[in-house]
């Protein structure tokens, strides 16, 4: 099967970049170098072409009601404009995918899925909404998605649209949704809209200085805030509790896989924990994590951080903040020690 490519494919391989497989879609991996485009994002402003991701709304009278019971969070308390992160469970307590959900009016909503995940969530959305009055409409294929972050982020938005936008918030002009939100942990915001409007949005943006920015750089630089990827820490079986994520819940309100989260409340459990390299090295998923000469668990995430020029990882551990470890790198076991997160 061929790989899908979004309406920028051009543009990407016109300016060098290194091009891969993602969730089915050809997408730029970097475009000079990961450490370089990470830094940029960091000190400049990034724009990152991620229109893979999914877009569906949900309208109509119920549709607070309805994301309140299929999302961990209670729409209830949001307000038109807000966007909430949070996640989709099933009945186990495990995260399908996380999200979010953008509130364009009390009675639409937006929801961005990950890539890979788009069908699936479309397809568990329809599957509890029968006792819904709304209607579910996956736009996900004339959608695109612009993400401009870093320090001179709101600069740039200021000059191309002569609006600004405040942190997980969002404001529509011209059938595009501009929202404070982002991947990064940096200032910026997200442009989605009709796929005929894109490449305006992005030649206009690099013109004016923003620096296009690979999936490399966008996974370094989640990493170094902590922040999930699906399909990496998470793959299904996880619950919110062992991602220690559990401030995206509100226990007010009823959801899907609330019950479940309740009764794992009460029993001992692994977390999603930060892993910091005290040796040199450079950490990759799947790399063994080691206790008092035991392993324990593996990194389901791991790089180097091209700010603390460190290695820095993620793992599902049961020990306590400042526990000493050793991660097997090639077969080395390097010192390291549990941390919380962010990194920076």
């Amino acid at each position: 099967m061929s790989l899908r490519r979004t309406p920028l494919s051009k543009q990407h391989i016109e300016l060098g970049a290194k091009m891969v497989d993602f969730a089915g879609w050809e997408m730029p991996i970097q475009y000079s170098s990961i450490i370089s485009e990470h830094k940029a994002v960091r000190e400049t402003a990034g724009i990152f072409d991620v229109s893979h991701m999914g877009q569906i709304f949900v309208k109509g009278p119920d549709a607070v009601k309805f994301l309140s019971y299929i999302t961990t969070w209670n729409m209830e308390r949001q307000k038109d404009g807000d966007c909430r992160y949070c996640h989709i469970l099933n009945e186990n307590g495990n995260i399908i995918d996380d999200t979010i959900v953008y509130t364009i009016n009390a009675n639409e909503y937006l929801l961005v899925p990950n890539a890979s995940k788009i069908s699936e969530i479309r397809d568990w959305l329809l599957n509890n909404s029968n006792n819904f009055n709304i209607t579910i409409e996956d736009l996900s294929d004339i959608y695109f998605c612009l993400a401009l972050q870093g320090p001179e982020a709101p600069r740039l938005l200021g000059q191309h649209l002569n609006t600004s936008v405040n942190s997980f918030q969002l404001k529509t002009l011209n059938e595009v949704i501009v929202s404070g939100t982002g991947y990064t942990g940096e200032l910026g915001c997200e442009l989605m809209g009709p796929l005929d409007q894109i490449e305006f949005h992005w030649e206009a943006l690099v013109d004016m200085g923003a620096i296009p920015i690979g999936l490399g750089a966008r996974d370094t630089l989640r990493l170094e805030k902590g922040y999930l990827l699906s399909g990496q820490d998470f793959k299904g079986l996880e619950t919110t509790l062992e991602t220690n994520y559990a401030w995206v819940i509100d226990w007010d309100h009823d959801f899907i896989g609330r019950e479940a989260l309740l009764s794992q409340k009460q029993t001992n459990y692994s977390k999603l924990s930060g892993v910091l390299l005290e040796d040199r090295g450079v950490l990759r998923p799947g790399c063994s994590v080691y206790y008092n000469d035991n392993k324990i668990s593996e990194l389901t995430s791991g790089s180097l951080s091209p700010i603390l020029r460190k290695g820095i990882g993620l793992s599902y551990l049961d020990l306590d903040i400042g526990s000493k470890i050793t991660i097997d790198v090639r077969g080395k076991h390097l010192n390291g020690r549990v941390v919380r997160t962010p990194f920076l």
